[in-house]
């Protein structure tokens, strides 16, 4: 997997190729399948003419970037920050100011395909754990109205677990507050828990949507797609699950393959990859906005893009 600056191998994956077309885009205003090929040391310079390539030249790794890039316009709605124009394949900088979704894709970008261990840091902001905050608001937005969401995972700025535990079941009034059953203490920090949304009931009894997220920037994450289980956290943590136990969700900053999509949502639950998070983002909060703006510029200024 290709980090930004770098260059995709020539073996990458169409996705990767639609993730480094759009940063090349972004830099430079404008992308074409021509472009891309010579790019990647796929073509020589005259392998194309200056018009639009016949189909049996055209690499179809390639041509599959065009084809997921097409598929991720769609799938942002108004949100994709790109202009896709069907003849050449060409892509072109949307440079709408107004769009804070676009931003907001601009930031996953990044969140993907930048170095998140050594480089997440830009206007004093961490990169990973904005990501959660975005998360929250993401899935809030995705219940639907009345729907509430917190940050528990480090984001939340406290090391205190059994803490962190007692607000969370007071916020959604189940479970009773923390507890260990172990004569050890816990050494947990969210015990792989990054973000919590529900919805009450006016009648405030037990039983409700309730939905336990885990967040991951970057491109490593396969492994741990599994290991956040709901269950099993109720019941080592909290004194009484709740009636309903909470759906697993799983956020990713990247544009998730389609291929293994079916098997990646059954790993990880209720899946919400760039496009999808994008897809939520209507009534992000201003002080979220800001802060991706300022992170995104930070970033982009320090890895030579506009």
């Amino acid at each position: 997997m290709f980090k930004w600056p770098g260059t995709p191998s020539p073996r990458a994956s169409e996705h990767e190729l639609a993730d480094y077309a759009e940063l090349v885009c972004w830099k430079e205003n404008l992308m074409s399948v021509t472009a891309l090929s010579k790019q990647l040391g796929r073509l020589d310079d005259n392998d194309y003419s200056d018009g639009v390539p016949e189909e049996e030249e055209t690499d179809k790794v390639v041509e599959a970037a065009y084809v997921e890039i097409e598929r991720r316009g769609g799938a942002c709605r108004n949100g994709y920050p790109f202009d896709i124009t069907r003849q050449g394949h060409t892509l072109r900088a949307n440079h709408d100011a107004e769009n804070h979704r676009h931003t907001i894709y601009k930031y996953l970008l990044l969140a993907t395909r930048l170095n998140m261990k050594d480089n997440r840091v830009h206007a004093d902001i961490d990169g990973t754990l904005l990501f959660e905050e975005l998360a929250a608001e993401a899935a809030r937005e995705y219940l639907g109205a009345r729907a509430e969401s917190l940050v528990f995972g480090t984001a939340a700025g406290t090391a205190d677990f059994p803490g962190k535990v007692n607000a969370l079941c007071e916020k959604i009034r189940e479970g009773n507050g923390f507890v260990n059953r172990d004569e050890a203490p816990p050494n947990e920090n969210d015990d792989k828990l990054d973000i919590v949304v529900w919805k009450h009931f006016t009648d405030g009894l037990a039983g409700k949507l309730i939905a336990f997220g885990q967040c991951k920037t970057g491109t490593n994450y396969k492994d741990t797609l599994p290991q956040l289980q709901p269950d099993s956290f109720c019941r080592k943590w909290l004194h009484s699950s709740p009636v309903l136990i909470p759906v697993r969700m799983f956020f990713v900053a990247e544009a998730m393959s389609r291929l293994h999509w079916h098997k990646t949502s059954s790993d990880a639950g209720l899946l919400f990859d760039r496009c999808r998070i994008i897809d939520f983002c209507d009534d992000i909060s201003t002080d979220m906005v800001q802060k991706l703006e300022a992170w995104t510029k930070a970033a982009a200024d320090a890895t030579d893009l506009p």
